[in-house]
């Protein structure tokens, strides 16, 4: 596959608010902001160590809405057919949170009671937006591994090179196929590589050839399905990401976007 693009720039930004996050806060997300979200969840409970609620849109609308506490709700919704109901649901109850969004249009809307909206634009913005969540709270917490981390996006720099190296050994052939901790990757490399991603629960066998993608916490949970096809005579490859599993779905995200092809329907 070509790799046209050779240049990216990334522009992450402050979220004061993220420190007042506490136990009882609910993360609404849907299919598009899966990176966002899960950083967002993933970062407080392995760096802080707290456990918040991750609950989908439309259970958070039609489910829990009536149940669920909603003075501490933050939500990432980027269609404005999701913003919407979101944002009138939060004021017929009284709620109170933040929206945050990479819809440029929602800069002219107001939040409506207490929601506060913070409006980003760009066609990295999902992955400046996951970078940023990410280097909010490690620069929080005071542990070992918040400070790595915090070191590693404060010389984003050195990122660039990092993944060109990468692109040398990564060619998105076949069947696509992500491990669990690279799942929130998916939305934004179908959307930068216009082919369908499949999860290890969900692809089916009948690809000559496949290209799993991991991290070396949860390799293992690939390496019986890509032994059994290997066996039955299929062109296996292993793409493993060894950095942070907190970072490595946001670079595998800017890695596909380096990638980039023109739009299709899928």
């Amino acid at each position: 596959m070509q790799f046209p693009k050779d240049r990216f720039s990334l522009n992450l930004f402050s979220i004061p608010f993220l420190s007042t996050i506490g136990p009882d806060f609910t993360i609404v997300y849907n299919k598009k902001s899966e990176l966002e979200a899960f950083t967002l969840y993933r970062s407080l409970s392995q760096l802080s160590e707290k456990v918040v609620r991750l609950v989908n849109l439309y259970d958070f609308l039609f489910s829990e809405k009536p149940y669920a506490d909603v003075n501490n709700v933050i939500a990432f919704l980027h269609d404005k057919n999701d913003v919407i109901p979101f944002l009138d649901s939060m004021w017929s109850l009284g709620g109170k949170g933040y929206l945050i969004t990479c819809n440029v249009d929602m800069k002219k809307e107001k939040g409506k009671g207490d929601v506060e909206i913070l409006s980003k634009e760009g066609e990295l913005c999902e992955i400046e937006t996951s970078l940023s969540l990410l280097k909010e709270i490690s620069s929080i917490n005071k542990n070992k591994r918040s400070e790595e981390i915090l070191k590693e996006l404060n010389s984003l720099n050195t990122l660039e090179e990092w993944l060109k190296e990468k692109a040398k050994e990564v060619d998105f052939n076949g069947l696509i196929v992500l491990s669990p901790l690279l799942l929130p990757a998916r939305n934004l490399m179908q959307k930068y590589l216009n082919t369908e991603i499949k999860s290890h629960e969900d692809f089916l066998g009948s690809s000559n050839t496949y290209t799993f993608i991991t991290t070396g916490a949860d390799v293992l949970t690939v390496r019986r399905m890509e032994f059994e096809l290997r066996a039955k005579g299929k062109n296996v490859k292993e793409i493993i990401f060894d950095v942070d599993p907190l970072l490595a779905p946001v670079y595998l995200s800017i890695l596909t976007y380096l990638f980039k092809q023109p739009a299709r329907v899928l």
